[in-house]
């Protein structure tokens, strides 16, 4: 007889993916395995309150499933991209909560972000949903807990430094990106003329 089966282990990587990089897949299968999640979605953000994007959400969203398409266990959630107005983590966080009431919920993020935390908007109702875990990298110090409505889990990956702000002057100025980002994402940036790349209909 078989005992009672586990909680499903759901974790939410959000950001803008302006465009999505090797490092965020980095993050996202580091945080798979490690955590011993069922499945990481990477939320694309709409309308990020605190960092404004550059390139539609529907074009972002695209890069992303571009990104994930062949990976097991990535999946791309896009409700943030879909909701009207400013996107706030405890918004999510409380759907998904609603669609999943049984799972346990892992929201990522990365340690810049986390100093920020206290000046996130309800950030005591995100703690109540989510356990939040912190990707840290090799010597770099872990945010101050004193300052959080709650205790932090700290993930630790390998040290990998691609931002997509560089990415995006890179696609712009024709340098290379091979390598920084998954093929499949750099194929789709040059089809829809992201960046200042001009599409591939227009080179041809």
């Amino acid at each position: 007889m078989s005992g009672p089966q586990r909680p499903r282990r759901i974790g939410l990587l959000g950001g803008s993916f302006d465009p999505p990089h090797v490092g965020h897949l980095v993050v996202a299968e580091c945080a798979l395995v490690e955590l011993g999640l069922d499945e990481l979605r990477l939320v694309v953000a709409g309308t990020p309150w605190m960092k404004p994007a550059v390139s539609p959400a529907a074009d972002r969203v695209a890069l992303v499933r571009a990104a994930v398409e062949e990976t097991p266990g990535l999946v791309v959630d896009d409700r943030e991209a879909r909701r009207d107005g400013p996107t706030y983590t405890a918004d999510t966080l409380a759907e998904v909560r609603a669609e999943e009431p049984d799972a346990e919920l892992f929201f990522v993020l990365g340690e810049d972000a986390a100093w920020d935390l206290p000046a996130w908007e309800r950030v005591a109702e995100a703690f109540a949903l989510a356990t939040f875990v912190v990707v840290t990298r090799p010597d770099s110090p872990a945010p101050d807990e004193s300052r959080l409505p709650g205790p932090i889990v700290l993930l630790r990956i390998p040290q990998l430094r691609v931002s997509s702000t560089e990415l995006r002057a890179r696609f712009a100025d024709g340098r290379a990106t091979r390598w920084l980002v998954p093929p499949a994402v750099d194929a789709e940036v040059r089809r829809r003329g992201l960046y200042g790349t001009g599409s591939a209909a227009a080179d041809a």
